[in-house]
């Protein structure tokens, strides 16, 4: 008989978890959140903080799918809620909550291991960031966890942007993988005088390429599926300067343009997880690169996007060329080439 659960949360996190199928084996019987009482939450009515006591006698567990999981553990002694039901989807490294690491593994194992893979690493910020009155990560909307979950990759990358500017290349900038916009916000904020080329179909990843790297065991459907939730409209409606963007709407390379074929680039963030479709970014942007210029392939030391490390060798191989790289020890192990 199916474990019946409880998600709080209706964030990123709790998306996630019913979109990837984590309880597909587990009947989750409401959502709970402290502040979207009365909303449709992926098909499902968010109840308020009020019906958790009553909810979560009636269930087997109730999972903590929000990054506040502090301020909810408090909420849930307050509510005097039986701590064996209450459990947790971070790593904490603490007695009290070792019971819940082995509670994930039993109602999901694809979310045990994701938690192992993507546990919280704490790091100190970098020193700069203290009296930095320029930085951006770690400030008003780059506070963000996406950002902030990815500190690392986001705040290397400013310190790269401000050399780029500080030393006065000259060209323009571009995305390939779009998405959401979360790494296109960043660049068009800190390239605000640049053009910035945005490369990317706005659909997902093409069927085809999909499928194949699905043989391949790279990926699987969920993966691609979660991908196809964007739109050009949500990235335009976040982007600080837009005036001075260009979307190149479509599958690469054919989304193409004159305009793009003739530009020269001091900056390229690619980030379109498989191989030929990364093979097809570098092959573009590489020999248009300024001496000197910058190229953030993510990604590379992922634990499952294999493809990507391939298609970097492969390019090499096929030009007779060793790339200047860096790897990055960010949560997807970004590489930086410089040209």
């Amino acid at each position: 008989m199916n474990k019946k659960i409880i998600l709080w949360g209706c964030g990123e996190r709790a998306k996630r978890y019913i979109e990837y199928g984590y309880f597909k084996n587990c009947d989750i019987v409401a959502i709970v959140d402290t502040y979207h009482k009365g909303e449709i939450f992926e098909g499902f009515g968010v109840h308020g903080v009020e019906n958790v006591k009553e909810l979560t006698d009636q269930s087997d567990f109730l999972i903590i799918a929000s990054s506040y999981f502090s301020e909810i553990y408090n909420t849930c002694i307050e509510m005097d809620l039986p701590r064996n039901k209450v459990i947790f989807t971070d790593v904490i490294h603490e007695k009290l909550f070792e019971k819940d690491l082995e509670i994930v593994k039993e109602l999901s194992l694809q979310l045990y291991e994701d938690m192992l893979l993507n546990q919280y690493k704490l790091i100190k910020l970098n020193e700069r960031d203290y009296f930095d009155s320029n930085r951006l990560v770690g400030i008003g909307k780059y506070s963000k966890i996406e950002y902030m979950n990815d500190y690392f990759r986001y705040r290397t990358f400013e310190y790269i942007a401000d050399e780029i500017l500080e030393s006065g290349l000259i060209g323009e900038v571009a995305e390939l993988g779009v998405f959401r916009g979360t790494f296109s916000c960043l660049i068009n904020e800190k390239f605000k005088e640049s053009k910035l080329f945005l490369f990317d179909t706005f659909e997902g990843f093409d069927k085809r390429e999909g499928e194949q790297e699905i043989a391949l065991n790279r990926c699987n459907k969920i993966f691609l599926d979660y991908h196809t939730e964007t739109s050009e409209e949500l990235l335009l409606s976040q982007l600080p300067f837009s005036n001075n963007c260009v979307i190149c709407k479509g599958l690469f390379p054919d989304s193409i343009t004159e305009e793009s074929i003739n530009t020269t680039y001091k900056f390229v963030s690619i980030d379109v997880d498989f191989e030929n479709s990364i093979f097809a970014g570098i092959e573009f942007f590489y020999p248009r690169l300024v001496e000197g210029g910058v190229i953030f392939l993510h990604d590379y030391n992922t634990a499952s996007l294999h493809g990507v490390k391939k298609a970097v060798k492969r390019y090499e191989e096929v030009n007779k060329l060793l790339l200047k790289k860096i790897p990055l020890a960010d949560r997807a192990g970004t590489l930086v080439i410089i040209k």
